[in-house]
């Protein structure tokens, strides 16, 4: 349960973020409004926020994993890292899609729209598996004691770059990213 715990704020924060990148995807599919700029800020949190920072929580469940014997390309620390990798794909194609909209290349729109619905339905499929599938089979895995331990590495765990200064940051953009959003209605 504190492992739970321990991650549950980051998982709300980018549960908001997808909220409203999904948000900005069926926008992107009803209407002339919605610019690149959008989705170019959106990868800046992708990036820095959920791959420098939560992927990077992840690692402590997957050494969990990993020293509780399970499997390092498939099973449960298989399913993390092809969530992980295909996140970063969509996200990457995301980003290059709206650098060539922003180019001029509106056929590019199409392909933005198609890769963030691909992120955001991957995140959403990775958070649901962590919560309901990987979370309860680290927390049978280990300890009470070791659940306590491991939830204060994630805790305590200091980010490169600009998480080590805190979420303010990151709030903030997905708040710019609503009022965008509020702007196309």
């Amino acid at each position: 349960m504190r492992l739970s715990k321990a991650l549950r704020a980051d998982q709300e924060t980018i549960n908001r973020f997808i909220a409203a990148l999904g948000s900005g995807s069926v926008a992107l599919s009803n209407s002339k409004l919605p610019r690149p700029d959008f989705f170019i800020l959106a990868h800046a949190f992708i990036k820095e926020y959920i791959e420098a920072g939560f992927f990077k929580k992840e690692e402590v469940l997957i050494r969990i994993l990993d020293e509780g014997g399970f499997p390092p390309d498939s099973g449960p620390i298989g399913s993390i890292r092809t969530d992980q990798k295909k996140s970063r794909a969509a996200a990457e194609s995301m980003l290059n899609a709206a650098k060539q909209w922003q180019a001029g290349e509106e056929a590019a729109r199409s392909e933005t729209g198609w890769a963030t619905s691909e992120f955001t339905s991957t995140i959403r499929q990775h958070l649901e598996r962590l919560k309901s599938l990987i979370l309860p089979l680290i927390e049978q895995t280990i300890s009470v004691d070791e659940e306590h331990n491991v939830s204060d590495q994630i805790n305590s765990l200091v980010f490169e770059g600009e998480l080590k200064n805190g979420t303010e940051k990151y709030i903030k953009l997905i708040e710019h990213l609503e009022e965008k959003l509020s702007d196309w209605k």
